[in-house]
């Protein structure tokens, strides 16, 4: 091969190289073996490079069958599991085939299917609790909630201490508003595996040691209560809500949280010193106890009319007076404000793209400037060019902090929003929000009806089948057109 043909010449080509070489003078054994080890150190492609080299050595290798299947589920290719599962149900009665085979149906989106592989395999006493948790979980996703709360007590009957089904148990009840015993299921998130490292917050190991649990609003007047914030910004903007209850029972409170929301928590919370993960100066024997955002929410939000619904975030004037300014002069119909895309980890399912909103930006009289994270100004440049209707957009790093950000946002009429963030920050201001959920949306919206107890501004849209956003995109134009009809507020 001559230097001008293509050929691996980087040191990660020159690595696989090596192992490839490596698993070539393998038995099975030791290709399961070895893919063991891979697993262990977080390296999923290489431990199923391992496996599918031990099947291509012995076809019907026990081991390396049984465990291909999670491999394959933990790097999203979930048509190869579905595949491996079924060659090995061909081969015999098998609950991890029937576990793998559900959990690739699942990725896959087919919930039913994945459901009844999860009851063949729930026949096995050996696999029966996690079954159940698993199958619990679709009749959760297509939000039937009576057979979901069966299945996780059934899973939960077998295995008291299972932290994930206990987890998932919580989200079901606070999903439905149980949230009594929605919050005291919540607490077995601390215990779930890799909760810690894959919540996104300043919440550690050391600190989860420390926490207070069964605490009473009676006993914390006087007490310096160190608050460590959690997950992800969207759950620090809500929980931020029982920061006037933690105060009126009379605790000096030190908030650590997301270094984005330091300025705005401050500028909401005076009283309140809120510190940036990375910045120090805490000692522990400045503090009385140790709290998380859950042990609040139980003490505090036990019922759906502890929830106040009222707004309790507010950007300094300086911000609210600079975004102002950039914004200029009132449009003559409304200002409105968009983000259209969700997290991360399930961003297909609860996202929509700028020319599915091409209804609400073709309203007459409007204004639309862009909220949404990320770097999105060549997307809304090619967007607005090809609907003829200009979406302001704002430089990433003029709107991450959240201050900023919540200065954009009190300056317009109103918000449209996919399940994010911005839907947490507007409600938290008190803004006019209509927001877009998915079918099955997380849990903080509840499962059914227009509002959600955290936030008294904010309007929800829901689809009433899985993918069907175009009846929630008519509903937000209409609702939208209607605001148009009576104008801005005032100021």
């Amino acid at each position: 091969m001559s230097s001008a043909q293509a050929g691996p010449t980087g040191e990660a080509d020159w690595d696989r190289l090596r192992e490839a070489a490596a698993i070539a003078n393998l038995t099975a054994d030791q290709c399961v073996d070895a893919g063991l080890a891979q697993a262990l150190a977080g390296r999923m492609a290489e431990a199923a490079t391992c496996f599918e080299a031990a099947l291509a050595r012995e076809p019907d290798h026990p081991r390396a069958m049984v465990l291909l299947g999670p491999a394959l589920i933990a790097l999203g290719r979930h048509a190869d599991a579905l595949r491996h599962a079924d060659r090995s149900l061909a081969l015999g009665p098998s609950p991890e085939a029937w576990i793998t085979r559900g959990d690739a149906l699942h990725g896959l989106q087919d919930y039913e299917a994945a459901l009844a592989s999860y009851d063949e395999a729930a026949k096995s006493e050996t696999r029966r609790a996690e079954a159940l948790a698993k199958g619990a979980n679709q009749q959760f996703i297509l939000k039937r909630y009576d057979l979901a709360r069966a299945a996780f007590d059934a899973s939960l009957a077998l295995r008291p201490r299972d932290a994930t089904a206990q987890f998932d148990r919580a989200l079901l009840r606070l999903t439905v508003g149980d949230f009594e015993g929605g919050w005291r299921d919540y607490e077995a998130r601390l215990r779930k595996p890799r909760f810690l490292s894959e919540s996104g917050g300043p919440l550690t190991g050391a600190l989860v040691a420390q926490l207070e649990r069964n605490l009473r609003p009676g006993g914390l007047g006087g007490q310096r209560i160190l608050v460590v914030a959690e997950q992800g910004i969207g759950d620090m903007v809500m929980f931020a809500s029982l920061f006037p209850d933690l105060l009126a029972a009379g605790a000096a409170v030190t908030c650590v949280c997301d270094p984005r929301l330091v300025r705005l928590f401050s500028a909401s919370f005076p009283s309140i010193r809120f510190l940036d993960p990375a910045a120090g100066g805490l000692r522990r024997a400045d503090v009385d106890k140790v709290v998380d955002f859950g042990e609040l929410a139980r003490l505090f939000r036990s019922r759906r009319e502890d929830f106040p619904g009222r707004p309790y975030l507010t950007p300094g004037a300086p911000a609210r007076a600079r975004w102002a300014e950039r914004l200029g002069g009132r449009p003559t119909g409304l200002r409105v404000g968009l983000s259209w895309r969700g997290g991360a980890r399930d961003v297909g399912r609860r996202s929509v793209t700028l020319d599915q909103l091409a209804p609400i930006l073709e309203l007459p009289g409007c204004e639309f400037v862009s909220l949404q994270y990320g770097e999105v100004e060549a997307e809304v440049a090619a967007a607005s060019a090809r609907l003829g209707k200009p979406i302001r957009v704002f430089p990433k790093a003029d709107i991450d902090d959240f201050e900023e950000l919540a200065g954009l946002i009190a300056a317009l009429d109103v918000v449209v929003s996919v399940q994010n963030s911005v839907v947490h920050l507007a409600g938290a201001l008190g803004q006019d929000c209509l927001t877009m959920l998915p079918y099955n949306p997380e849990w903080r919206y509840l499962g059914e009806g227009r509002s959600m107890p955290w936030y008294g501004s904010v309007t929800l849209h829901r689809q009433g089948a899985p993918g069907a956003w175009q009846p929630v995109l008519t509903a937000v134009t209409d609702a939208l057109a209607s605001r148009l009809d009576r104008g801005p507020a005032p100021g």
